[in-house]
């Protein structure tokens, strides 16, 4: 496939086979075959046409498999269209003389939470799809109105951005909480299982989760270009999140943690060359953090939701790390993965941590076990054993708490 093998959106890494299927109205349609799956591929010649982008929106409620949502039944004839292929696949803007709508185009069609949110009640912190284009219940094209924002400009003091940020992406999480799920344990392990697999990353890791790590309409792979800056405040773009690029190689599953969307942001920042020194990006996370915690649901913020032995926030940075490298593999980029080398060095760290817990138990046991088994003890020397005991554990259960992983 030539003529795609150059577009940033193509997996060029992955593709084994293509097959040419009967066109859909203007779209064409392929099948691409890679070693771990097929995927469906849409292709829209001469999308920088605006005259066959209104053919496009006049055929479409004609075409079966199609549905439109939104703002999309009501959309007018345009005069100007602009487009920027990326990894996500066709950014577009089109406009006429009374309105303009900025979007994004999926030659991969993707499952995601996009239409679901635009029935989100207008947020001046969230900038909401408004319409889009299903192919059998995949997004193919969503957009809304086009608006005047600047980019956000940050380095190693740009602190109060991140603070903003933080906040902004608490109070979307809130949101999130009428419509959350119980854990899904089961599908998440999987999940890594299978990220483990078609990235050879060479590591292993399974956790039981805790009881507050609810599933969530998540956003996805966020990233610091979907924030910018609307009418002088900081403002979360959610035109192009809330799925999972390549999804159907992987797992259709696309409810996750909140704790993926804060991991993916602490990817950004340590990958990032704005930022120099461990000490700048560690605290970055941590005024990111902080700040999304005074807006978050509080259960998700508990000690028990950031157990790390139970999961906490370095399995969802484990998640975000292999899903990235299995993208740069995807697209034969390169990938810096000392974060993955690190895992066993975490792993070893919280097998230690697990250590202090299990002893001061086993000693809680013990104590209690002289203290009713022991033959020929007075009762007071068997209440200052068990006693010894509970003192034992308490101090060695309050340790293992004060030395668990941080959470940024």
């Amino acid at each position: 496939m030539e003529q795609f093998s150059s577009k940033p959106w193509y997996p060029i890494g992955l593709v084994k086979e293509t097959t040419k299927n009967e066109n859909i109205g203007l779209f064409q349609h392929f099948s691409i075959h890679t070693e771990f799956g097929t995927l469906d591929m849409l292709n829209f010649e001469g999308l920088d046409d605006v005259k066959k982008f209104n053919e496009l929106i006049n055929q479409i409620n004609n075409i079966d498999g199609f549905e439109v949502w939104g703002d999309f039944n009501n959309l007018e004839t345009f005069d100007q269209i602009e487009i920027i292929e990326n990894q996500k696949g066709v950014n577009f803007t089109v406009s006429n003389s009374d309105i303009s709508y900025s979007g994004i185009f999926h030659n991969f069609p993707v499952n995601s939470w996009r239409r679901k949110w635009s029935e989100i009640e207008n947020n001046s912190s969230l900038l909401i799809p408004s319409g889009g284009i299903q192919w059998n219940g995949l997004d193919v094209m969503v957009f809304r109105k086009t608006v005047v924002s600047k980019p956000i400009k940050w380095k190693s003091e740009s602190s109060a951005l991140f603070s903003d940020m933080g906040e902004v992406l608490g109070k979307f999480h809130t949101k999130m909480l009428e419509t959350s799920a119980p854990r899904m344990e089961k599908e998440w392990n999987s999940r890594l299982k299978r990220l483990e697999t078609i990235t050879s990353s060479g590591t292993l890791w399974r956790v039981p989760f805790s009881k507050n790590t609810d599933s969530i309409r998540s956003l996805g792979n966020l990233s610091l270009n979907d924030w910018m800056i609307l009418d002088g405040e900081v403002t979360l773009d959610l035109l192009g999140l809330g799925f999972q690029l390549f999804e159907k190689l992987v797992t259709e599953n696309n409810r996750f943690s909140c704790f993926r969307d804060i991991a993916s942001l602490y990817v950004e920042i340590d990958g990032s060359s704005m930022v120099s020194g461990t000490t700048s990006k560690e605290y970055l996370r941590k005024v990111l953090f902080e700040s999304w915690r005074t807006e978050a649901p509080k259960k998700w913020h508990s000690k028990s939701a950031l157990d790390g032995n139970l999961g906490g926030m370095q399995i969802w940075r484990y998640d975000v790390e292999l899903k990235k490298l299995f993208l740069a593999k995807s697209f034969n980029l390169k990938y810096n993965k000392n974060w993955i080398r690190g895992v066993k060095d975490i792993q070893r760290t919280l097998f230690n941590y697990r250590i202090i817990s299990g002893s001061a138990l086993g000693m809680l046991l013990s104590s209690a076990m002289i203290a009713l088994l022991w033959p020929n003890l007075g009762f007071g020397i068997k209440i200052l054993i068990f006693g010894m005991g509970i003192a034992v554990y308490s101090i060695g259960m309050k340790v293992y708490r004060n030395t668990s992983l941080p959470p940024y």
